[in-house]
């Protein structure tokens, strides 16, 4: 899964190290942009994107009580994907997002560990210092993951 790389100056996504837990810190010029790029950094994290396919289409629901917690569902639901279909996206597309639901469009592949090259194993997005504010005309989030 590729990140569409820096736009007005904004990574995307990166990481920071946290006592037994990774950090996902995310940027968007906008909240669907910065959704995405929450999807493209965890699975950057746990495997080489650039193997994955687009061979599998998954339409995903979530919603939560407010953005923040979304975000932390948007997540922990890629990951339930990988557990339970072992699918990966490499490509997202939001459909419809309010302050409190997320439709999208996931296309990837299913994970074999002969084609992919596993980086990391993620738990869950945890709702530890989850944060989700605006800044420069964009949003960033803030995110601990369970590895």
């Amino acid at each position: 899964m590729s990140a569409k790389g820096r736009r007005n100056g904004l990574r995307p996504f990166e990481t920071f190290e946290h006592t037994a837990d990774i950090g996902l810190i995310v940027r968007g010029r906008t909240l669907r942009a910065l959704y995405v790029n929450a999807a493209y950094g965890l699975v950057s994290l746990i495997v080489d994107p650039r193997g994955l396919r687009e061979a599998i289409v998954e339409r995903v629901t979530v919603s939560a009580s407010d953005r923040e917690t979304l975000l932390a569902a948007w997540l922990n639901e890629i990951l339930y994907l990988l557990d339970a279909r072992r699918f990966l996206p490499r490509r997202c597309r939001v459909r419809s997002l309010t302050e409190t639901a997320l439709e999208a469009d996931l296309v990837g592949d299913a994970f074999d560990e002969r084609r992919h090259t596993s980086r990391r194993v993620v738990k869950a997005a945890t709702y530890h210092n989850l944060e989700l504010t605006r800044i420069n005309g964009g949003w960033e989030a803030r995110v601990l993951l369970d590895v």
